[in-house]
């Protein structure tokens, strides 16, 4: 083991719980976050990545050569 590290058995349950409450807590906050965004930016019509339901792919080339050796 490094130096530094220590096992369960070395940490109080003191430090033990409050290491835990910190992990919760950050994921906590990555979880309203990331629900933020989705409700502001993609839920909501005025949001930057709002979906309306309909593919409309910004450019199609309908001229498709079948003979290029790179088509697949």
């Amino acid at each position: 083991m490094s130096h530094g590290q220590r096992t369960y058995s070395a940490l109080s349950d003191q430090e033990y719980r409050r290491d835990r409450v910190a992990e919760e807590d950050k994921h906590k906050a990555m979880q309203k976050a990331l629900a933020g965004f989705l409700n502001d930016e993609v839920l909501d019509p005025k949001g930057e990545h709002y979906y309306n339901e309909r593919l409309e792919p910004a450019s199609v080339d309908y001229n498709i050569v079948l003979d290029d050796p790179n088509f697949d």
